[in-house]
């Protein structure tokens, strides 16, 4: 096994994602204020609205929530794709291994992805199905809001919960990282304390007081084409009320030793972590193993609820995996080490061509 090498500790953000044209790469600690990706590449030619026409098109723009407690697990986006739109809610009972899914495709420009967590929204609706996501980190807080009517064989659904992550309970880890020298991957995430209500049907089903979790992942992406990436995250709340969880991606960003999404949270502690890969040697629906070079991150990933989004003839303009399921082995950063065994969460292999 090599040495572990560790990215560098998030600094201060930025007043602004792009500055003078150029991306402000780094990794960061809290909000960025203006979040403006489509000034990228401005030279200040007639050309530039042009430029950010195209730029504007290249963005695959979502952001994502999981929540949950001792017995569930939810996972709601509103996606814009550019393409097309999507708004969904999946709501896994850990224990009986069902997801339940309201989904539906819509026009892109009829749904609203925030730019930034400072006072404002991502939100969507086709007809009474609406998903809303609340950004106040003005206010150290995310609430969210979702209502389903039911269709058919499918319960309504209502949601209603609201996030805390002042730096006293929660940590922020927001990266601008480079795919190329003038195409980035923006996302901030936050794990959580959560307090709300998850009704399913006729039966008021989450969530356990003061078990409550959430994480917030806001992203914005100039991506290569094709778009690739293995994603995998756990989360869950100790008996002392403490969040902890873990992130851990391979994408597609430049010199993944200095940049990169992998970390741990403990509390209101941030650890960040090695590059890693991810492997399946029974595909996506048997057990996912998670590495780095090290041994810093040894972690299996056992799928129990499939889930998955397959486009175009042979899967040919998107293939994607999303299974939820049971997490095991250990996790060791800088001066601190988390067991995720018994830990549930949800991992993505996506390829996308859109």
């Amino acid at each position: 096994m090599s040495t572990p090498v560790f990215p560098p500790t998030p600094v201060a953000p930025p007043p602004a994602l792009v500055d003078d044209g150029r991306y402000q790469f780094g990794t960061y600690n809290g909000p960025i204020p203006n979040i403006n990706p489509l000034d990228a590449g401005m030279r200040h030619t007639r050309f530039d609205s042009v430029r950010r026409m195209s730029r504007n098109l290249r963005l695959k723009e979502w952001e994502a929530f999981q929540l949950g407690d001792d017995d569930w697990f939810v996972l709601g986006a509103v996606y814009n794709a550019k393409t097309v739109g999507l708004i969904q809610v999946l709501a896994v009972n850990k224990h009986e291994g069902t997801i339940t899914r309201w989904e539906t495709k819509m026009p892109a420009p009829t749904l609203s992805v925030a730019r930034g967590l400072l006072a404002s929204s991502s939100r969507g609706r086709v007809a009474d199905f609406r998903v809303e996501i609340g950004n106040h980190l003005d206010q150290w807080r995310i609430a969210v809001d979702a209502h389903h009517p039911g269709r058919d064989e499918l319960p309504s659904m209502g949601i209603h919960v609201s996030g805390r992550c002042d730096p006293s309970v929660a940590a922020h880890l927001v990266v601008v990282h480079p795919f190329s020298v003038d195409r980035a991957l923006y996302s901030h995430k936050a794990m959580m304390p959560m307090t709300g209500s998850l009704v399913i049907g006729s039966e008021h089903v989450g969530f356990g007081d003061d078990r409550g979790f959430m994480i917030i992942d806001d992203h914005h992406g100039d991506y290569p084409r094709p778009m690739r990436y293995d994603w995998v995250t756990g989360i869950r709340r100790r008996k002392d009320g403490v969040v902890e969880g873990f992130n851990l991606t391979d994408n597609q960003v430049l010199d993944p030793a200095q940049y990169n999404e992998n970390a741990i949270w403990i509390g209101d502690q941030l650890h960040r972590l090695p590059a890693v890969s991810v492997e399946r040697p029974q595909g996506p629906w048997g057990k996912w193993l998670i590495r780095d070079t090290s041994g810093a991150v040894d972690v299996t990933f056992t799928p129990t609820v499939r889930s998955t989004m397959h486009v175009g003839p042979a899967k040919a303009l998107a293939e994607y995996y999303a299974p939820y399921g049971w997490y095991e082995g250990a996790i060791e950063a800088q001066g601190v080490a988390l067991n995720v065994d018994g830990m549930f969460g949800v991992g993505e292999q996506k390829r996308i061509t859109l």
